[in-house]
């Protein structure tokens, strides 16, 4: 006889079934209220948008040393008919996109008023290229007038074919940019700067003294250079010092008058 007994239930090697699986339909996952007020408020700020009373009567600027008023006004195209609502970075990009800036910002002071603020491009030397033109540290030419007084910058030249390459121009640029910006003092005094294949020479103002380097220099190198000529100035009696040589190691290399005569290295 077949006995109609269940089985027991750890012979059913079968998992349950799971639960039926809901559909979430897509326009339930933001309550309706979350939606009208999203609309609303996008409709409210088109609404403001409008609203002469919001029309930009200020415009305040910092930062700048070449570009005027107008040039940035003209560069974000803000004129009458501006809001203060105008989306910002429309306005910052086109400042920008100019070679004489290397950031620009844009905020809001409500209700009329923005603030503009402006990083621009440091002139560090003039370049002969065949006229005389303004470089900032990356050897970029700048549109700024080489006339301008402001302009009291060292003339910097690539004097062999082999540096002449964009390369050269750029290296000299960064240097003089490190050394206006860490040793601001040793800057002021330098009228020209060269550099040939494997070093950059400096002409200090008129006194006809010079720097010979490795580039790049470091603060501490140009600080020491310094300090030697203050000293060689009082121990020397063959004339004051006519070079500081910091191309080798470890070293600086003071010669006189004659010693360059002679082609001392």
């Amino acid at each position: 006889m077949i006995s109609r007994e269940p089985l027991e239930p750890w012979l059913y090697d079968i998992e349950p079934a799971p639960p039926p699986r809901r559909r979430v339909s897509r326009r339930s996952r933001l309550p309706l209220g979350v939606v009208a007020a999203l609309l609303a408020g996008w409709g409210a700020f088109h609404l403001l948008a409008r609203i002469p009373y919001f029309r930009v009567d200020r415009v305040e600027i910092s930062g700048t040393s070449y570009l005027t008023r107008d040039d940035v006004r003209e560069l974000a195209g803000i004129d009458a008919a501006t809001m203060v609502w105008t989306r910002l970075s429309a306005l910052a990009e086109p400042i920008e996109a100019h070679p004489l800036v290397v950031s620009a910002t844009v905020e809001r002071e409500l209700p009329r008023t923005l603030v503009v603020s402006i990083d621009e491009a440091r002139p560090i030397g003039l370049v002969a290229s065949p006229l005389v033109v303004p470089v900032d540290r990356r050897g970029s030419e700048l549109p700024v007038d080489p006339t301008s007084p402001v302009l009291d910058l060292p003339v910097l030249s690539v004097v062999t074919p082999r540096a002449a390459a964009s390369w050269g121009l750029r290296l000299l640029a960064q240097d003089m940019g490190h050394m206006a910006d860490v040793v601001p003092e040793v800057f002021a005094v330098v009228s020209e700067a060269r550099l040939d294949d494997r070093e950059v020479t400096l002409l200090l103002g008129d006194s006809g003294l010079r720097v010979r380097y490795l580039p790049p220099v470091s603060e501490a190198r140009l600080r020491q250079a310094m300090i030697a000529i203050d000293d060689a100035a009082e121990r020397l009696r063959q004339g004051e010092p006519r070079e500081i040589d910091l191309r080798f190691e470890d070293q600086v290399v003071v010669r006189t008058a004659a010693a360059v005569e002679r082609g001392g290295r």
